[in-house]
């Protein structure tokens, strides 16, 4: 929960209350701007709607799918599995649930707008409106990859039994 504090006079303070994080809004609200972008300069370019509607859906789509798989990622990484109590366990799980919920709300409107997209046959009515979905699934693929491969490993002599593997090898 994310929050704002404002110094009314020095007696009183105002605090407003919205959901979520302010990089997480930020984040979205790129999204939306990089499909616009996306939108913008290909019916400049191509002057074809059905084209700039699906590269500006499937643009905004992969970059919030992104930073949703960045997310669980580090959700999951926030969890001590070893001490996890049932209240933390159920309020994870039901954080998780709602970004996938909001992750498959955002791909299935993006596919229902390109699917009534004014062009008719077989690549508009059928094909076109997987590439949001593609672009969607491969996005937040690259997302959990790219927040696990920020991790550092830990060092090979702080992992259990390795003094064992090394007084091992020493009498062979």
């Amino acid at each position: 929960m994310g929050h704002i504090i404002r110094q009314l006079t020095p007696n009183t303070t105002r605090y407003y209350w919205y959901p979520g994080d302010k990089k997480e809004w930020l984040r979205a609200l790129v999204a939306c701007g990089a499909g616009g972008a996306v939108f913008g300069l290909t019916v400049l370019l191509t002057r074809s709607v059905v084209a700039a509607t699906v590269l500006g859906v499937s643009t905004s789509v992969g970059c919030a799918c992104f930073n949703l798989g960045r997310r669980d990622t580090r959700a999951l990484d926030g969890l001590d599995t070893a001490t996890i109590t049932r209240r933390e366990a159920v309020a994870a799980s039901g954080r998780g649930a709602w970004r996938g919920m909001v992750e498959g709300v955002a791909v299935a409107l993006a596919v229902l707008l390109v699917a009534y997209l004014p062009a008719q046959g077989l690549l508009a009515d059928w094909l076109l409106p997987l590439v949001p979905a593609l672009a969607a699934g491969i996005a937040r693929q690259g997302g959990l990859l790219s927040a696990r491969l920020t991790h550092e490993s830990a060092k090979a002599s702080t992992l259990p039994g390795f003094r064992n593997q090394i007084a091992q090898a020493a009498r062979h």
